[in-house]
């Protein structure tokens, strides 16, 4: 019996996992007519029947394609010859996917490595990694990697490095499900009276009132919630809170990612007791993120205990997304916020409370949905703040130190303890413990960078840092293949926590709640 249907490309890559089934797929040309056991998919789509397993239990890891589409499932192999082989837990058999329309792969149950970094590299070719500086003379670098390898690097491909203080560690990094969260639902919008007996009050729409700095009545009255997890983000609909202890203390830094298809307005806690409501007296930090450029952004309240004012955030008009990064340095009494790489705030002589708690608090402000993901947080302590400011490309090679002086002259060699440095014709030692970070000058102009092939991947590594290279294989225990940079490359699978695809191609993400086309399957 043949049957004639016309699909889009997404629909005929669903079709591909159902035909997959009754062991019927077999490659075609895009936007044709398809008739019996013949299937139509976008050039450079292969979707084949093998003779795989059924999985047993779920299936964690999540497809992404160009055009925002996602589909569940588990990875099962790679091999540039044959393609992805994937299995679907609805699927009888595992089926191949050539990789021309993928985006990423995301693994949400690696696991990062448990070895303490002392440095944070990042290279010209975008690449970055953690591990332990060994030395540097006037030619290369070698450097201990957390995966085991000492990998010997040319100094001109170094772009920055990074010190991190003896007792940096990560202490969350996901969301990966949403185990441990707190998720309330509406308490309103903000409205601020100014004056009267017991000077500014604050009524929030859930039934609070903070009047004299007392927070008076409970939110949440109905018991509903707008946040949920879905595919490694949190995302809201509509007014709502999220909050989770991670039991802070001391100085931290906090990473994460908005993306926000409308209005966006965000109120953050820092240093909570309170996960389930918005509580002014606990000794937590308050910061407002909005993307509302007409509004003057607003200081410090005085009505509100460390109510530190307002962070604009243009970038999501112009992209819908933005990079946010936090850094609470207790020593110093500073808080500084990063936007996209570049300081928006910065508040200083700020005293961190006795009663300050240890957990980090989200409240959504507006009805448009917002979507959180990549959040890492990690802790430190001293007279160290990463990653401040982003590197310029001077003539020099420029030294910051712990206390935020700079040098610019001409590194000569770096040791386990001390970095020779010649800055005005006088070669001096400068211990390496003093050191924050360092920018390299640029010997010479990249040469100009060759198109990448379906099969030139980026791993990013749980914990933080990636390595773009040509894909081998990936198969069982090791992903291996050869980096420019690195030459041949091998990692433990259970370290990557997300495989990107079409590194020079365009990818469009869906707004946040938007259903897409695999949803089905996913149910």
């Amino acid at each position: 019996m043949s049957v004639e249907v016309k699909l889009s490309w997404r629909s005929a890559a669903l079709w591909a996992c159902c035909l997959s089934l009754a062991g019927a797929a077999e490659t075609a040309c895009p936007g044709q007519m398809f008739t019996g056991s013949a299937m139509a998919l976008d050039a450079g789509w292969s979707v084949v029947t093998n003779a795989g397993t059924v999985l047993e239990g779920g299936a964690d890891d999540v497809l992404q394609f160009l055009g925002g589409a996602t589909m569940h499932g588990a990875l099962q192999a790679i091999e540039p010859g044959r393609g992805l082989r994937w299995q679907h837990p609805d699927a009888k058999r595992a089926f191949d996917l050539q990789p021309a329309h993928l985006d990423c792969l995301r693994f949400p149950r690696s696991q990062p490595t448990t070895n303490s970094p002392g440095c944070h590299f990042r290279f010209l070719c975008g690449d970055e990694l953690f591990g332990s500086l060994v030395s540097m003379t006037q030619d290369d670098l070698e450097l201990n990697t957390w995966f085991g390898a000492t990998l010997r690097i040319p100094r001109a491909a170094i772009q920055t490095i990074s010190f991190l203080p003896k007792d940096y560690s990560l202490i969350y990094e996901g969301p990966t499900d949403a185990s441990g969260w707190v998720m309330g639902g509406p308490q309103g919008q903000r409205m601020v009276v100014r004056g009267g007996q017991f000077g500014n009050i604050i009524i929030m729409g859930g039934g609070q009132l903070v009047m004299g700095g007392v927070t008076y009545g409970g939110a949440n009255p109905n018991g509903t919630t707008n946040w949920a997890y879905h595919d490694g983000s949190f995302v809201s609909a509509g007014v709502g809170t999220l909050g989770r202890d991670f039991h802070l203390s001391g100085s931290s830094t906090i990473d994460f990612d908005v993306a926000c298809g409308g209005s966006f307005n965000l109120l953050m806690q820092l240093y909570t007791t309170t996960l389930d409501r918005m509580d002014f007296n606990n000794g937590s930090f308050m910061i407002d993120f909005d993307n509302n450029t007409n509004a003057s952004p607003s200081g410090r309240n005085a009505a509100i205990p460390n109510d530190l004012g307002s962070v604009l955030l243009p970038s999501l008009l112009k992209l819908g997304r933005a990079h946010i990064t936090i850094h609470c340095n207790q020593q110093e009494g500073s808080i500084t916020v990063l936007v996209d790489g570049e300081v928006a705030k910065r508040w200083t002589d700020i005293g961190f409370p006795s009663n300050a708690g240890g957990g980090v608090f989200f409240q959504s402000q507006t009805p448009d949905s917002i979507k959180l993901s990549n959040l890492r947080i990690s802790q430190w302590e001293g007279r160290f703040e990463p990653d401040l400011a982003p590197a310029t490309w001077t003539n020099t090679d420029e030294v910051s130190f712990v206390n935020h002086d700079k040098a610019g002259g001409k590194i000569q060699s770096i040791g386990p303890e001390m970095l020779q440095m010649s800055i005005g014709g006088n070669l001096l030692a400068i211990p390496v413990e003093r050191v924050r970070q360092i920018n390299f000058t640029r010997s010479s102009l990249p040469a100009a960078a060759q198109p990448r092939g379906p099969w030139d991947v980026r791993a990013i590594f749980a914990g933080g840092g990636s390595v773009s290279f040509q894909l081998d294989k990936w198969e069982g225990a090791v992903l291996s293949g050869r980096s420019a940079l690195f030459g041949p490359v091998f990692f433990p699978s259970q370290a990557i926590r997300e495989m990107d695809f079409n590194l020079d191609r365009p990818k469009v993400a869906p707004p946040p709640l938007l259903p897409n086309e695999f949803d089905a399957l996913d149910q």
